[in-house]
């Protein structure tokens, strides 16, 4: 296949570090691949996150998102990570992805603590039914009050910290947009409608409408690190099907300007999408 994408020149160094601290996940949501996630950590080696964090040291990192396939608030180190992020690159906005269940009082203030720049809330419903629909497993009211209780939070606190809620756009809860949206703007600084990318062809659910036709920036400014150490081109590729470095053996530095980065920006670039597997199945594709 051969389609022209538009791309960002690369950097020296990824400006985004996104890393998959844990699978761990109270949810089983019904587009997304993580509980067919099997062979590697549930949680990823403190040892291995130590070094991914000191490979970003003086680089210029400007957002450490601890975060790929799983919820973070499940992590048992998540206190330590986010003290060592702090500590390691003060620079480094630090930005939670959250579905909301374990966000208790404790846990916001640890969030607090470690001055987290943004919060980002997974919730893909405005009513009960459609949200347990497709957060299976949670509790819809327990989710509300949660998040609700995190905003109360930020009322006394002197930092900003950024607040945004995320709806997965799906077939099923289309309808709920406009009331979600009227619902949330005015409580937290952002509302993002996505439609469903699909997960690179390997999500439960297809790709929902123009997801992601925007062409793709994720080999030239942002890095994906799986819980085993696989350097990946990008969240979509929860299964490691092209791995392009691994940071057990070499630094993040090196990796990022491997030889094998090198190519697979250089076919997105081109639109050669043949040789990554996630790039064939990727929405962006059909640009």
């Amino acid at each position: 296949m051969s389609v022209r994408l538009d791309v960002m020149p690369p950097l020296s160094f990824p400006r985004s570090v996104l890393v998959e601290t844990t699978l761990r996940c109270p949810a089983d949501c019904i587009f997304c691949p993580n509980k067919k996630i099997s062979g590697r950590p549930i949680d990823m080696p403190w040892e291995l996150f130590i070094k991914i964090v000191d490979d970003c040291r003086g680089k210029g990192v400007a957002g450490f998102h601890p975060f790929i396939n799983g919820e973070p608030l499940a992590s048992p180190c998540l206190e330590d990570a986010l003290a060592y992020i702090s500590r390691t690159l003060p620079e480094a906005a630090i930005h939670i992805y959250t579905n909301g269940y374990l966000l208790d009082d404790s846990t916001t203030e640890m969030l607090l603590r470690y001055n987290v720049c943004e919060v980002h809330f997974s919730i893909d419903g405005f009513s009960k039914q459609v949200y347990e629909q497709h957060r299976r497993g949670l509790i819809y009211e327990r989710v509300i009050a949660n998040v609700k209780g995190f905003l109360a939070h930020l009322e006394n606190h002197t930092v900003k910290v950024g607040t945004r809620v995320v709806f997965t756009m799906t077939p099923d809860n289309e309808g709920e947009v406009p009331a979600f949206r009227q619902f949330w703007e005015g409580l937290v600084d952002t509302v993002d409608i996505l439609p469903c990318d699909g997960r690179g062809g390997e999500g439960r659910l297809p790709a929902f409408k123009d997801a992601q036709k925007l062409g793709c920036f994720q080999a030239t400014e942002s890095t994906y690190i799986l819980s085993d150490g696989s350097v990946v081109a990008c969240c979509k590729d929860w299964a490691g099907y092209t791995v392009l470095g691994d940071v057990n053996i070499n630094s993040l530095q090196s990796i990022w300007n491997s030889t094998e980065y090198r190519s697979l920006r250089d076919d997105i670039s081109r639109g050669i999408l043949s040789s990554c597997e996630v790039c064939r199945r990727c929405v962006s594709d059909s640009l």
